[in-house]
């Protein structure tokens, strides 16, 4: 993945995370996330793309951070 493009990811799920961030600022960090996954073929890596399509951010992070991210409901990979 393009390493600006990695960053950018990162840095919108790291503000995510902050906590008491204002409503204005968490609808631009999803905003801004969803837009990196509109396109039909997103170039993400899969489990990335799987996660911010779900918006589970918290695995995202982790997965970007070189994590494991632990397993979920969606029953993907059951």
């Amino acid at each position: 993945m393009d390493p600006v493009r990695r960053q950018r990811i990162l840095e919108q799920l790291q503000t995510l995370a902050q906590p008491g961030l204002a409503k204005e600022g968490l609808l631009e960090c999803i905003r801004l996330l969803d837009a990196e996954v509109a396109a039909p073929e997103s170039g993400l890596p899969g489990d990335l793309d799987h996660y911010l399509r779900r918006r589970s951010y918290e695995k995202a992070l982790v997965f970007l951070q070189g994590g494991t991210p632990g397993a979920g409901t969606c029953g993907r990979g059951a």
